[in-house]
């Protein structure tokens, strides 16, 4: 039996089958010498399971999900950063966020389930976001306001905050023009 949370938690975010959930902890303890398995080994035949059963992706290009960095070394700091889905694999997505793309698998990612003209919006936020991030001569208080925007995961901003981001684009000659 397991001893700790940690030895079942990509067990459980696998979202299989009682029996399947059963019969990978038997093939971990196998694989630790009938010992209790570190999580990495449960995480291994996780892997190998769903690889074989095909569980579809749920997410689509053009969605708006934020980014659960749980387990994963190259979202740390990122926990409530919001993106938009660019690529859509088997088992993963790649989410353009104000910072950078990340490559995340499907359990590292939480859709807002939106509107389609509410993802419109948030992903013309997300270009408008990345353009002030590429001004390398930005003051530190522009990735103050990017890192506030790059987590608020709402489809809208308010007058204040429009009147912000609009102030630091023409600080910085950035013209944005309103896709219809």
């Amino acid at each position: 039996m397991p001893t700790n949370e940690r030895q079942l938690r990509f067990l459980a975010k696998a979202e299989l089958e009682p029996t399947v959930q059963a019969d990978v902890w038997q093939q971990a303890v196998q694989q630790a010498g009938n010992k209790i398995p570190f999580g990495r080994i449960v995480k291994d035949v996780v892997d190998r399971i769903r690889e074989r059963t095909k569980v579809p992706n749920p997410h689509h290009i053009g969605e708006i999900c934020i980014l659960l960095p749980k387990d994963s070394p190259e979202l740390r700091g990122k926990g409530g950063y919001w993106g938009v889905v660019t690529h859509v694999g088997d088992y993963s997505c790649t989410v353009q966020t104000w910072d950078g793309d990340y490559t995340v698998k499907i359990e590292h990612l939480k859709s807002l389930e939106l509107l389609d003209e509410d993802c419109q919006f948030m992903q013309q936020l997300c270009v408008r976001l990345r353009q002030l991030h590429q001004v390398d001569s930005r003051d530190s208080s522009v990735d103050w306001l990017l890192q506030g925007l790059g987590k608020q995961a709402k489809p809208y901003l308010s007058s204040l905050q429009a009147k912000l981001l609009a102030a630091v684009e023409r600080e910085y000659n950035l013209v944005w023009k309103q896709q219809k």
